[in-house]
C-alpha cells in the first residue's frame, strides 16, 4: 500500500467532516442577508405575509422584502420561486390554489407542487365569507339568494380571483342545485371591486378582502364557509345552517422554499415561521380575518398538501370544472 493510498480514507473523512461543519456553519449564520418572501397574490396572502415578515425581521435583524406576484391563480408566483436558487433566501407563501387545487384545474403547470418545493411550515387556515352587493341584491340570507337563483337560472353571477372562491361557489351551486354564471378575475380584490360596483352578485372569498366593504355597508354578509360559526362574527350562520347541505370549505396558506434547499436552512426557516405565528399581533390579525395560525413541521405540511390535493380534486370533478 502506498503512502497516498493509506491516507485516502483519512482525507475522505476530513473532507466529509469539513463539508458537514460548513453546512452547519451556513445554517447557524443563516440568514446573513435580506430575505425575499413571495406571496401568491394580493389581499389576504400579501397582508398575512407582511404581518409575519415584520415579526421574523425583528428576530433575525435582517430586512425582508415582500414581493407579491398576483395572477394566474398563483401559478406565476409558484413558477418564479421554483426557479430561484435553493439557498433559502427566496420563499413562496402559497395556498391551496398553488399546492392542491391547480393540479386539477389546469392540464399543464410550469411547476410540480411536490418535486419543485420543500415545505417550510403551514401559515394559516381560514373560513371564507359569503357576501352580496347590498344595493342590487335584496337577499338577506343564503336561503333567499338560493331562491332568487332558482327563479332565474343562470342570471345571477359569482366572481372569483383564485381557486378557493371559485371552488366555494361551485360547491354552493352543487349542494343547493342552482345555476350561477362564473366571472373570472386576476385576483380576489379585483373581483371585489366589481361586487361593490354591482357588476357581479355574490362572492365567497377571504375575510380580509370582503369584510371592509361589509363594514362600510357596500356588501351584505350572508354566511361563513366552515362547519362552525366564528367567534369573531357569531351572528353569521354557517352555510350548512343557512340551508346548504354538507357544505364545508376552508382555505390555507403555507410557506415553501425551492427544491434542494439545505435541510438545516429549511429547519431554521421553520423555526422562524412557527415562532412568528405565536406572536400576539399575528394571532390577533388572523383571528380578526376569520383564520387561525397553522404552524407545522416540513414533513407534516407535505402530508397535509397531498391529502388536500385529493380533497380539491374531488370537489373540482364533482362540480364538473374542466381543466384549462
Amino acid at each position: 500500500m502506498t503512502f497516498i493510498q493509506a491516507r485516502l480514507p483519512r482525507l475522505l473523512f476530513g473532507a466529509l467532516l469539513l463539508a458537514g461543519l460548513s453546512a452547519a456553519a451556513q445554517a447557524q449564520s443563516f440568514p446573513n442577508k435580506p430575505l425575499r418572501i413571495i406571496p401568491m397574490g394580493t389581499g389576504f396572502p400579501e397582508n398575512t405575509t407582511r404581518m409575519i415578515a415584520v415579526e421574523i425581521q425583528e428576530m433575525i435583524k435582517q430586512s425582508i422584502i415582500v414581493e407579491p406576484k398576483a395572477g394566474a391563480n398563483g401559478i406565476l408566483a409558484a413558477e418564479y420561486v421554483a426557479k430561484q436558487p435553493a439557498d433559502g433566501y427566496t420563499i413562496l407563501v402559497g395556498t391551496n390554489s398553488t399546492h392542491a387545487a391547480n393540479q386539477s384545474l389546469y392540464k399543464k403547470l410550469p411547476y410540480d407542487y411536490v418535486k419543485d418545493f420543500v415545505p417550510i411550515s403551514g401559515v394559516s387556515q381560514g373560513y371564507l365569507l359569503a357576501a352580496v352587493n347590498a344595493t342590487n341584491v335584496p337577499a338577506k340570507t343564503v336561503g333567499e339568494f338560493t331562491a332568487m337563483a332558482k327563479k332565474e337560472p343562470g342570471k345571477l353571477t359569482f366572481g372569483w380571483g383564485g381557486s378557493s372562491p371559485r371552488a366555494a361557489a361551485e360547491l354552493y351551486k352543487l349542494q343547493s342545485g342552482i345555476n350561477l354564471q362564473s366571472v373570472p378575475y386576476k385576483s380576489n380584490p379585483q373581483a371585489t371591486i366589481d361586487l361593490v360596483g354591482g357588476r357581479i352578485d355574490i362572492m365567497i372569498s377571504d375575510f380580509s378582502t370582503l369584510l371592509p366593504h361589509v363594514k362600510s355597508g357596500a356588501l351584505r354578509a350572508l354566511a361563513v364557509s366552515g362547519k362552525t360559526r366564528l367567534a369573531s362574527m357569531p351572528e353569521l350562520p354557517t352555510m350548512q345552517e343557512a340551508g346548504v347541505p354538507d357544505y364545508d370549505m376552508t382555505f390555507w396558506l403555507a410557506a415553501y422554499a425551492p427544491a434542494n434547499t439545505p435541510k438545516d436552512v429549511v429547519q431554521r426557516l421553520n423555526e422562524l415561521f412557527v415562532a412568528a405565528l405565536k406572536r400576539p399581533k399575528v394571532v390577533e390579525y388572523l383571528t380578526n380575518t376569520g383564520s387561525v395560525p397553522f404552524p407545522t413541521s416540513s414533513d407534516d405540511l407535505m402530508k397535509f398538501q397531498v391529502a388536500e390535493y385529493g380533497k380539491w380534486k374531488k370537489i373540482i370533478v364533482a362540480a364538473g370544472i374542466e381543466p384549462e
